[in-house]
């Protein structure tokens, strides 16, 4: 799996009194509706986007609906067009091989200390 960035979604508040919190609906189809994979949020009018949010690189669709104090909820609010993740493909055909070139250490480049080889020959 790729390693993603997080992603913030935001939306205006709505100016309905009675509003108690938010759905965050998502859809990897072209619409999103009442029926897709949502979230319930508190009053809030931002979100990191929670990681169990699939992303592909197929497009998702957001929707964010208002909900009251009786659990009335509001049309779906959704972004203009649907976001489209592209994860970079990953590198090929790394190898590892044998170089004839040498690098010479010293002790302050090592985390253990070295014995001499003369000091390994009189032990």
């Amino acid at each position: 799996m790729a390693k993603i960035r997080k992603h913030k979604l935001s939306w205006e508040a709505s100016d309905s009194k009675n509003v108690i919190g938010y759905k965050l609906y998502w859809s990897k189809e072209k619409e999103v509706s009442y029926d897709s994979k949502y979230i319930e949020m508190v009053n809030l009018t931002e979100i990191i986007l929670p990681d169990d949010i699939p992303f592909s690189d197929s497009p998702i669709m957001f929707g964010v609906t208002a909900i009251d104090r009786d659990g009335n909820e509001s049309d779906i609010a959704t972004i203009a067009a649907p976001y489209q993740l592209q994860v970079p493909k990953s590198p090929a055909s790394l190898t590892l091989k044998h170089s004839k070139a040498f690098k010479v250490l010293g002790s302050e480049n090592l985390s253990e200390p070295v014995l001499s080889r003369t000091t390994m020959m009189t032990s």
